[in-house]
């Protein structure tokens, strides 16, 4: 098992039949890899891909990258036999995709808390997290999060979703918008990680800039991506800045002896500092230290 994560600022996609990319994926600065088996892989190279990850797993040492396996969907026999083949055999989680309902995560849990049982691994070893990809998956995204405790993260699905509403995907993710902000809500009432979805177009370095940038004023804690070169930019989005970092200094030293819970409100170059303020604060630089920054 490899070591736990404390980051989801980039997850990458790398095709689960690809065993050379599979090789390198620790190296690529990503927070966290997703071997995917579902859309990626050609339906006649799903077998040949579920073995490939599974030996990956038993052979590659991924350090501290958090290691995903994105399996096909459980309610399909594809998608049971990713489940029952790779639930207990070293990743950190498995990702459900296209999740429209709280009983499809609740019987992956299940299926997954048994295998781990039989192979006498802690309960906790393997998380799930959901994709939140089609229009019953974001009604039902306060449920889906809040369901299980092995839950650990919702990833938003931009571009199945459009289909499924037959909207046309905007740079600016105006028709999107609604359901992106019922994802983060629903991800932070549950106390878990909300992923944005990827910037399909990877050779459009401003247009992902901008995009990591609106997902994280929207509340993402990070963003998937679909190509190596993506992920500085997103690393970047979604790491505190030596602005922000100097703020949430100045503004803990406001606090009497250290002490947050001792502080009111108080002035600090005319803006008003108060609890919340404090909060925000301690958040970044706790995410500093953990960046070593």
């Amino acid at each position: 098992m490899n070591t736990t994560p404390t980051l989801r600022r980039s997850l990458l996609y790398i095709p689960g039949d690809r065993e050379a990319m599979i090789a390198k994926a620790a190296t690529r600065g990503a927070d966290g890899v997703i071997l995917n088996l579902e859309d990626a892989v050609a339906p006649a190279n799903k077998p040949l891909a579920r073995d490939a990850v599974a030996r990956a797993l038993a052979e590659i040492d991924f350090g501290a990258t958090e290691v995903i396996v994105r399996i096909n969907p459980p309610d399909t026999r594809t998608g049971y036999e990713d489940l029952l083949a790779l639930a207990a055999c070293g990743a950190h989680a498995l990702l459900l995709p296209k999740v429209g309902s709280a009983e499809e995560v609740r019987f992956a849990a299940w299926t997954v808390a048994r295998l781990l049982a039989l192979r006498e691994l802690p309960a906790d070893s393997v998380r799930i997290m959901c994709m939140i990809e089609s229009a019953a998956g974001v009604q039902a995204a306060p449920e889906i999060a809040a369901c299980h405790p092995g839950v650990a993260a919702l990833i938003f699905g931009a571009n199945d979703l459009s289909e499924d509403l037959d909207c046309a995907p905007e740079p600016g993710g105006r028709p999107l918008l609604y359901a992106a902000s019922r994802v983060v809500l629903a991800a932070r009432a549950a106390g878990i990680d909300a992923i944005d979805s990827p910037h399909m177009d990877f050779g459009d370095a401003a247009g992902l800039a901008r995009g990591a940038g609106r997902a994280r004023e929207l509340g993402f804690v990070g963003k998937s991506a679909i190509h190596p070169s993506q992920v500085a930019a997103i690393n970047a989005a979604f790491s505190p800045s030596p602005e922000q970092i100097a703020w949430a200094r100045r503004v803990m030293a406001l606090a009497p002896d250290g002490d947050p819970a001792r502080i009111g409100a108080v002035l600090l170059d005319g803006q008003l500092i108060e609890a919340p303020h404090l909060a925000r604060a301690g958040r970044i630089l706790a995410a500093a230290e953990r960046l070593g920054l």
